[in-house]
């Protein structure tokens, strides 16, 4: 995992690793990655970029911001996107903390596997 901020841009990536790779289930999701962030009040959290490499089609990457509804969902199991999608739009008065979760989607009907050499990177920018 990787974790570097810039300003207000953050960037974030991951690979799957490990010494073995990881079935999944039909239509079940993996968690591969979880990182705490704050949001200040009126500021947005803002995912500017995409690139990620599922080596089975199958898999859809998925990128949500808890407690807040904010979820992107790409499909085909590789891309480079720029979604511009806000996950979180901070209009309390006051601090968030954010869960950012990064998972797979197997969107199969039958169990597909993870490569340990399945990794994504991600622009995020708090503005």
């Amino acid at each position: 995992m990787s974790f570097l901020e810039v300003g207000m841009l953050i960037q974030l990536s991951g690979i799957v690793g490990g010494n073995t790779s990881i079935a999944v289930g039909a239509r079940k999701t993996v968690l591969l990655q979880q990182i705490v962030i704050r949001v200040k009040s009126r500021q947005k959290l803002i995912l500017r970029n995409l690139n990620y490499l599922l080596n089975n089609e199958a898999f859809a990457i998925k990128i949500e911001a808890e407690p807040s509804p904010g979820v992107f969902i790409a499909r085909g199991g590789a891309g480079d996107l720029t979604p511009n999608k806000v996950l979180v739009n901070n209009t309390t008065g006051s601090e968030l903390t954010i869960f950012l979760l990064i998972s797979a989607v197997n969107t199969a009907n039958n169990t597909r596997t993870l490569s340990r050499s399945d990794s994504w990177r991600l622009l995020l920018q708090r503005k």
